[in-house]
């Protein structure tokens, strides 16, 4: 950042820093400005030391014929002023604030500031910030150059009026102190006195314009050694010119592609009108040169822009007239107006065959339509070719006609319904062209006072989907709709359709009651469903826990007449018997109900007795041991072990031999409660549903 801030101040804005490239080793460059009776001198020290040392030392202007050897003494001693001289002059020229800091340091200006962290280290010496001193001295060139005030203040600019015509001398110009020394740092410059100094005039101006502004170029190339800043002038009538800026601006740039263009860009005073442009460059020796050729320019006119509204619309009896505004001082970019009509923007018409002159603000229709319309202005550009056609159309204003006819009815509803609850429902649209929309009514029962809307607003549509809640009794839903137009009138509720919900509500279960065994056998008796859309139902057996599940009877629900009671004799004693019965509807729906259990009367007639626990320390071993007995005389072809964990159910874990009359249970946690029972089976099917005494281990075992 500093290196493109120091290139833009000193490289691109410095006249002298351009000349003096081509001496290096001097410590004064100096230029010349031949008028033919007098010599302008102008120079600048190479450094802000050498600034520095002028303040005491002074300047002194020499000169000599071509060919002498010895220099004359043209000017008195010129020295910058005084520090008090530049505090006056300050107040009046702001330019000489920074010659006065050049010439005169303010105290601080030098002041070492030491970092807060010792650790953070300068990257400059203190008391020598190199960066800043050498701004400062490049500022103080520029000012010189563009100003004639400072470069008088800081005796860097001398007139030479004791000239000779035909005269050719040598100027050069030296610290005072070095006058009589031979070690002089200052370059000379010849002046043939028939050759005049003749600035160059531009002749490559450009101009390009936008909308609100235009942008200028021009080539600097030929300028170097003539101008070191610019001016831009601005006329209405391409005969008086005024600058645009109070003091001349200086090209600067950054990318070394632009070193040989300036460029400057200048907001247009008002949006229309025709404004001519010259530049004018500007000399070290404080006057301006010739001015460049003259660029004619315009805003740019972006045809978009244009503003229209329709005031309004006059109806009367037979006619009606359209008003509108539109700025006058565009009236020249258009060929003329076109009335734009439409009832209902799908339908759009013109009601001028030709063109409506730029200067007209109103046009009547010799004819009065009975129903609202929209009317807009359009502006037709000036361009003839098909390919650049430019128009320009205002908002269209509503004129309203008040509309007391209904529309029809709505026809062709109908409503279908997936196995979600999603509703489709359809009609066929209004053939009316001032349909504004439609509005979807729905009832739970049909009758004309229970229907409420559910359309938000007016559905522009002629179709809408329903999401209907299927977890309810009623198990049909009625739809009707009515149309709506641009005036707000209603037509009729058409016809009510009536639409069947999918049934996915299961009927409702059974009651039973408690379990009878007042003789061999078990009574079973219930509450039938209270549905009415049954089909049948089942009951089912189970014995005990682990007992297989067997179809007792199937009731078929159509008939009129519904069992409530069944008599079970499945012929086995002393076991415990569960009972359920699953109820299902018309589309399979179904529900299920459980009786309590009851142990049956008699003795089981078990082959199993004497079942034990045995438990082992769970913390080593961590196993449970079953042992049992055999009371039957029957053949056992094997044993089958069931386990219920904590409230997970019975299941089968194990099947032993027969001759085997323990099991060992290792997969057991500390902590959890166990059930066991132990079923024999036989081959010939004595006790083939038979089950031992269920045991239990409760978790927590020592």
């Amino acid at each position: 950042m500093r290196t493109i801030f120091y290139k833009v101040m000193i490289t691109a804005a410095m006249f002298f820093a351009v000349i003096s490239s081509s001496f290096a080793s001097d410590d004064i460059t100096l230029l010349y400005f031949n008028h033919g009776d007098s010599v302008s001198l102008r120079w600048a020290p190479a450094s802000e030391a050498l600034f520095q040392r002028s303040v005491k030392s002074g300047y002194l202007v020499q000169r000599r014929n071509e060919g002498d050897v010895a220099w004359i003494n043209i000017s008195s001693k010129l020295s910058p002023l005084s520090q008090n001289e530049m505090d006056v002059m300050e107040a009046i020229d702001s330019d000489i604030s920074v010659l006065k800091e050049i010439f005169y340091p303010s105290a601080d200006r030098y002041t070492s500031e030491e970092p807060e962290d010792e650790n953070v280290k300068l990257t400059s010496i203190p008391g020598k910030p190199a960066f800043e001193d050498g701004l400062l001295y490049a500022m103080a060139l520029f000012t010189c150059d563009i100003s004639k005030n400072a470069a008088n203040a800081a005796a860097l600019l001398f007139v030479d009026k004791n000239v000779t015509k035909n005269a050719k001398y040598e100027y050069r110009v030296v610290f005072a102190d070095d006058e009589k020394t031979k070690n002089s740092g200052a370059n000379l410059v010849k002046v043939d006195m028939r050759k005049l100094t003749v600035l160059p005039a531009s002749s490559d101006f450009e101009g390009h314009p936008e909308v609100k502004y235009a942008h200028f170029e021009w080539s600097t190339a030929n300028h170097v050694g003539f101008y070191s800043a610019y001016n831009v002038e601005r006329s209405v009538d391409g005969k008086n010119f005024e600058p645009l800026r109070s003091r001349p601006f200086v090209q600067a740039y950054t990318d070394d592609k632009l070193a040989d263009v300036a460029i400057f860009r200048d907001s247009f005073p008002a949006e229309e009108g025709t404004f001519y442009y010259r530049m004018k460059g500007y000399s070290p020796f404080g006057f301006y040169g010739p001015c460049s050729n003259v660029v004619k320019v315009e805003p740019k006119f972006v045809f978009e822009s244009l503003q229209i509204d329709v005031d309004t619309v006059v109806v009367k009896r037979r006619s009606e007239e359209v008003q509108w505004s539109f700025d006058n001082k565009f009236e020249k970019k258009i060929k003329g107006f076109r009335i734009s009509r439409t009832p209902d923007f799908k339908k759009f018409f013109y009601e001028n065959d030709a063109l409506i002159e730029p200067s007209k603000r109103k046009f009547k229709i010799d004819k009065k339509y009975d129903e609202s319309q929209y009317y807009a202005v359009v502006a037709v550009g000036v361009e003839d070719k098909p390919e650049k056609r430019q128009e320009k159309q205002s908002s269209y204003f509503f004129s309203f006609r008040a509309d007391t006819i209904p529309p029809a009815v709505p026809t062709g509803l109908n409503v279908t319904i997936d196995s979600a609850g999603v509703a489709s429902i359809k009609w066929d649209a209004n053939k009316e062209p001032d349909i504004q929309g439609y509005k979807l009514f729905v009832s739970n029962s049909g009758r004309d006072d229970d229907f409420f809307l559910i359309t938000d607003t007016i559905c522009s549509l002629n179709s809408y989907t329903d999401t209907l809640s299927l977890n309810t009794l009623t198990t049909s839903i009625y739809y009707r709709v009515n149309a709506i137009d641009l005036s707000y009138n209603s037509s009729q509720w058409s016809e009510p359709v009536k639409a069947l919900k999918p049934d996915t509500i299961p009927p409702a279960p059974i009651v039973f009651r408690f379990l009878k065994q007042p003789n061999d056998k078990v009574v079973v008796e219930w509450e039938n469903s209270p549905s009415d859309d049954l089909d049948y139902m089942e009951l089912y057996r189970q014995i005990d826990d682990t007992g297989k599940v067997v179809l007792v009877k199937r009731f078929d629900l159509t008939k009129r007449k519904t069992p409530t009671i069944h008599e079970d004799d499945f012929g086995m004693s002393g076991v415990q018997v569960t009972y359920f019965m699953k109820i299902y509807d018309a589309v399979g729906n179904k529900s299920e109900a459980r009786t309590n259990t009851l142990t049956t009367k008699g003795e089981r007639p078990g082959c199993i007795g004497n079942l034990k626990v045995l438990i082992t320390n769970l913390e080593k071993e961590k196993n449970i041991r079953l042992t049992w007995d055999i009371t039957s005389k029957t053949s056992i072809s094997r044993y089958v072990i069931y386990r219920k964990r904590n409230d997970e159910p019975m299941l089968d874990i194990a099947s032993v031999r027969a001759n085997q009359l323990y099991y060992v249970d290792e997969r057991v946690a500390v902590g959890a409660t166990y059930k066991y029972i132990v079923r024999a089976i036989s081959q010939d099917r004595v006790c083939p549903a038979v089950y031992s005494e269920e045991v239990v281990f409760e978790g927590g075992m020592k």
